[in-house]
């Protein structure tokens, strides 16, 4: 175990101001969701069916916004893709307590669309500023501050909505969302290798970005499907053949003029078949879309089923006991264990892949649902928490080394967005089990479903492994 990694890490300034910066930016919509509930169910006094209407068009405004707020990161850069997130937070969220239910239904949805990007922007940012067993020491602190934000989060916000109103909670997470994002744009992290050619990397490990590829890309599976491959001076030119997995195609240098005259043909449609004009739109846009890399997506899915899953039954099974008040104790051991976990897991510095610690974490999950009582439940719930930041940091750090950092920010908010949509799937569907059977129903649901789903990504991933051997 290597813990003075984390010192070394934090001896650069901008590794420290980014996880700073990070940690004041994420806890605005860590409290948001308790808030929103609160205003919904208790203040416009509408029940708590209409508050999980409300923080599901918010939680899917988020899961299609974070991919599309990374991907403007990687076209437009840091500031300009900030500045409409910005605008929107100190905008919408004011506005929200106020309006009508069906039009804060859109509203929160719209909040989630433009939502600070700040889990993605973060760990881009680690994954440009460090490299090799850095990275993993970096994405395993990561893991830990978010686990203290979600600690905090949402009983700060609790306590701004009991204490003052719901309706200045929302407003005080708008604005100061906008504040993080101004922090961010004004400390502007780097997101591209090219952004650190003055200053050289922040680490002095012997990686390089191409090496940290490699190495994941050789634990995983060779051989992809026939795809078209055309470089961008290719495209210029039209001089190279373009590569289809069969007969090279050899483009004229000459262009060819349309029969309309409206002006030369595209170098890269000339001879090239539907199919072959989709791959090439396909590699253009979703080249990072490998298996290995959907199976990471399937992992960050998984944890969200779990985690949340497990959060539900953990509530309702301490609400039949008559100890909802002490749901706090339970919350902290597994929090609190989760941070330990991947403290030692980023000290130690070896990379385990993300399927095997997923199923870890979904079997050690079991235990919890055949306890009864305060106590049995908290000590239970400390092995399903020592897997649940190393999880999470060897699933990032590893979808950081396949991605190619020019795509990384839409990679990581496709990963926000499958966390996200695990967490909203796993939510109702455990609390269905947990109504039709009982609390521990709804611990094995969700520690069934994620284990499941892991072991069908890696079996689909030994699957093409063995077809890339034969071929």
């Amino acid at each position: 175990m290597d813990f003075g990694a984390y010192g070394r890490l934090l001896q650069d300034p901008r590794i420290r101001q980014l996880l700073m910066v990070g940690f004041i930016a994420r806890f605005p919509h860590t409290a948001a969701g308790v808030i929103l509930t609160l205003h919904v169910a208790l203040t416009l006094g509408l029940g708590y069916g209409q508050a999980g209407l409300a923080a599901a068009a918010m939680t899917l405004g988020i899961a299609v916004g974070a991919p599309w707020r990374g991907r403007v990161v990687d076209a437009k850069g840091l500031r300009r893709a900030l500045l409409p997130s910005v605008v929107a937070e100190a905008l919408i969220w004011p506005i929200v307590p106020w309006l009508p239910f069906p039009w804060m239904l859109l509203a929160v949805f719209l909040g989630g669309v433009f939502a600070l990007p700040i889990f993605s922007v973060v760990r881009q940012g680690l994954g440009v500023l460090t490299h090799g067993k850095d990275r993993q020491t970096a994405f395993a602190l990561d893991s830990i501050i978010t686990e203290t934000i979600f600690m905090m989060g949402p009983a700060l916000g609790a306590v701004v909505a009991a204490t003052w109103s719901s309706a200045l909670g929302l407003t005080i997470v708008g604005l100061s969302s906008a504040l993080g994002g101004l922090l961010l744009m004004w400390f502007n992290p780097p997101t591209r290798s090219s952004q650190l050619a003055v200053v050289g990397p922040a680490t002095d490990d012997p990686y390089t970005e191409a090496e940290d590829r490699d190495q994941a890309v050789a634990q995983s599976v060779h051989g992809a499907p026939m795809h078209v491959e055309m470089t961008a001076p290719d495209l210029a030119t039209g001089t190279v053949p373009l590569v289809t997995g069969a007969i090279p195609i050899i483009t004229g240098a000459m262009p060819r003029i349309a029969e309309d005259g409206s002006g030369p043909v595209p170098q890269a449609r000339l001879g090239l078949t539907r199919r072959e004009r989709l791959a090439l739109w396909r590699e253009k846009n979703f080249a990072w879309v490998t298996p290995e890399a959907l199976g990471v997506l399937v992992v960050s899915m998984a944890a969200g089923i779990v985690m949340v899953g497990t959060e539900v039954s953990m509530v309702a099974e301490l609400e039949r006991a008559g100890q909802a008040a002490a749901v706090g104790v339970v919350y902290a051991l597994w929090c609190g264990a989760s941070a330990i976990g991947g403290l030692f897991y980023g000290a130690w510095g070896r990379q385990v892949h993300p399927y095997l610690l997923m199923a870890l974490f979904a079997l050690f999950t079991m235990p919890m649902a055949v306890v009864d009582g305060l106590w049995p439940l908290a000590l239970a719930s400390i092995p399903s928490g020592l897997l649940t930041a190393p999880t999470l940091a060897a699933a990032s750090s590893r979808l950081s080394n396949l991605v190619v950092e020019e795509r990384r920010g839409e990679a990581m908010g496709f990963y926000g967005s499958a966390m996200t949509a695990g967490a909203a799937l796993g939510a109702p569907v455990a609390g269905v089990f947990i109504d039709a059977i009982s609390p521990a129903a709804g611990y094995v649901f969700a520690a069934l479903v994620g284990f499941v789903l892991v072991a069908v990504a890696a079996l689909a991933t030994l699957t093409r492994r063995r077809r890339g051997a034969a071929r």
